[in-house]
């Protein structure tokens, strides 16, 4: 029973890290561009 509890808790701990590692990797590649008409005029 203690071996599955930690089968399922390092699971969930790599779901989690992996998803935090793709979106990061996702902005890093593709950094989205405001046009400069969008942008505010105080930034």
């Amino acid at each position: 029973m203690q071996k599955k509890a930690y089968q399922v808790l390092a699971a969930a701990i790599i779901g989690i890290s992996s998803l935090f590692v793709l979106t990061g990797s996702y902005f890093l590649l593709h950094q989205p561009r405001i046009p400069q008409e969008l942008r505010k005029k105080g930034v």
